[in-house]
């Protein structure tokens, strides 16, 4: 386990090339916006040396399999409070003072999640095995979490949910249509056997995030780019159909961040 030397930072996984791209587009954006923003990034691949001025420290993790590094947050960190994120994500506003709100909990996760104009979107075509199930409705894609040894014990519980995980379709589950068991559905499973209310706290409205998936956005398109036009303002606010973003942004499609786009925050912080 690392040494938990640093008080508070970002923490992502990136599994390949695209992915790498994604967490220093999402580093980029964590520096342009945040204070608190030191950040680090666990991967299976060499860093270019360019991505060094958005990563504070690079964890190199040999391949393993699909979502079973997460299990490994807790040991991976170096800060004694984490932001965890997808790396498929941005910043788009200074979220600082979330973490005042999050470390009411040992760990908090996002339990709802918004759409682009900052409506709680109806996640209802996405999360009927939450509701079939009555489980904790986790979003992986933003969580914290302390280093104590209630958060060790819940990724350890994760680890065994996703070892067992046949178990749990077969026998627990009711009416369970995945074949595997992602992050979303190991947290939220694990996370209800330990005590949901240990997980979340309700009177906040954070953390959440933007999911740009197609029915939280009542979108006719699979690819929200073809039912949106965005845009990056000289002043680096990030708007999509005119909605200027302030939430951690999910824009889910991997190819979204392109070079011109990295470039521009690349750009903002010199």
């Amino acid at each position: 386990m690392r040494a938990k030397d640093k008080s508070q930072g970002y923490l992502t996984f990136a599994q390949g090339e695209q992915y790498l791209q994604n967490a220093y587009l999402l580093a980029l954006s964590v520096k342009t916006y945040c204070d608190i923003n030191d950040f680090t990034v666990v991967t299976d691949c060499d860093v270019p040396d360019y991505m060094h001025c958005a990563f504070d420290e690079v964890v190199h993790l040999d391949t393993l399999p699909v979502f079973s590094n997460e299990c490994l947050a807790w040991t991976l960190t170096p800060y004694k409070e984490t932001f965890k994120l997808e790396s498929d994500m941005l910043i788009t506003s200074n979220i600082d003072h979330w973490w005042a709100g999050c470390r009411l909990r040992n760990i908090c996760f996002t339990t709802s999640v918004c759409d682009y104009k900052g409506n709680t979107a109806d996640d209802k075509q996405y999360r009927r095995m939450w509701t079939e199930n009555n489980l904790f409705n986790a979003y992986n894609g933003f969580m914290y979490f302390r280093h104590c040894t209630e958060t060790k014990e819940f990724f350890h519980r994760c680890r065994v949910v996703l070892d067992h995980f046949d178990m749990y379709k077969n026998s627990v589950l009711s009416n369970c249509r995945h074949n595997y068991a992602d992050t979303d559905v190991f947290m939220s499973i694990a996370a209800t056997e330990l005590g949901s209310e240990n997980f979340w706290v309700p009177t906040l409205d954070y953390p959440t995030f933007t999911h740009m998936k197609q029915h939280h956005n009542n979108f006719s398109s699979e690819d929200w780019r073809d039912a949106c036009h965005w845009t990056l303002t000289d002043d680096m606010i990030f708007c999509v159909n005119g909605y200027a973003q302030t939430r951690p942004f999910h824009y889910f499609h991997k190819d979204f961040c392109t070079p011109e786009l990295i470039a521009r925050y690349e750009h903002g912080l010199q």
